[in-house]
């Protein structure tokens, strides 16, 4: 019987909410792999060097347990910001990790720029649904920005101030 409380408590903590946090140099093994899975052509590992390295870019992870579930790559470019990367792994998306990532960026610029974009496959209605959740709205389109399948990209735009 105890076996089983013990049990029961350990699932528990398993399913706390995931910490978001700013991406470090430890976490880019997993954050690669995150990437890989999720895009068919994923960033490299000199991507996020380069973004580390950059002092306009914003990097944060989701970490649950001690794992790395997901993470958004954001850069400030005078008044504006850009979304370049966002990716929840598999088995932790439609739970609101993204959600919380995007929130998290967006609370870090909202003193600096008046205006954040992204670029999104024109297929991908689970993210356009999520953008649009958080405010962004269709600005423009981006005829044949995407490779494998070639695809037009969405461009979304938040109006921060």
């Amino acid at each position: 019987m105890y076996q089983s409380i013990l049990e029961n408590q350990r699932q528990k903590l398993d399913l706390d909410e995931p910490i978001i946090r700013d991406l470090s140099e430890s976490d880019l093994n997993q954050v690669l792999e995150i990437s890989k899975e999720s895009f068919i052509i994923p960033w490299s590992l000199k991507s996020f060097i380069n973004e580390l390295l950059n002092q306009n870019s914003i990097l944060k992870v989701a970490e649950l347990n001690g794992e790395v579930i997901g993470y958004v790559v954001a850069r400030k470019i005078v008044d504006e910001a850009e979304i370049l990367s966002l990716a929840v792994k598999k088995d932790f998306r439609r739970k609101g990790i993204a959600t919380k990532l995007m929130k998290s960026v967006l609370n870090e610029i909202k003193d600096f720029v008046k205006s954040c974009f992204l670029d999104v496959r024109v297929s991908n209605e689970p993210a356009i649904k999520l953008y649009e959740k958080l405010g962004f709205k269709k600005v423009g389109i981006r005829k044949k920005y995407y490779l494998y399948p070639e695809e037009d990209a969405l461009l979304m735009k938040l109006d921060i101030s």
